[in-house]
C-alpha cells in the first residue's frame, strides 16, 4: 500500500511538531519561532501541495488530545 500525498503531509507535520517540542525542551530554538514557522521551514516546498493551515490545526489538535489521553 502506498501512502497518499495527504497522508505523507500529515506524517511530515506530525514529525515537525514533535521535533519542535524536543527543540523547545532543549532550549535550542531561535527566539520567537512559532510552531507554524518551524513547520513551514521543515517541510520542503516541493512537498507542500497538501499543506494548509486547516491540516496543521487538525494534526496539532489530534496530537494534543492524544497526548492528554495517554497521560
Amino acid at each position: 500500500m502506498t501512502l497518499t500525498n495527504k497522508e505523507k503531509m500529515i506524517i511530515s507535520i506530525s514529525n515537525a511538531i514533535t521535533l519542535y517540542s524536543q527543540k523547545l525542551q532543549e532550549d535550542t530554538l531561535p527566539q520567537n519561532q512559532s510552531v507554524i514557522d518551524f513547520i513551514l521551514k521543515t517541510i520542503p516546498e516541493s512537498s507542500r501541495s497538501e499543506l494548509s493551515m486547516e491540516l496543521i490545526d487538525d494534526v496539532f489538535s489530534f496530537i494534543s488530545n492524544s497526548y492528554m489521553e495517554l497521560s
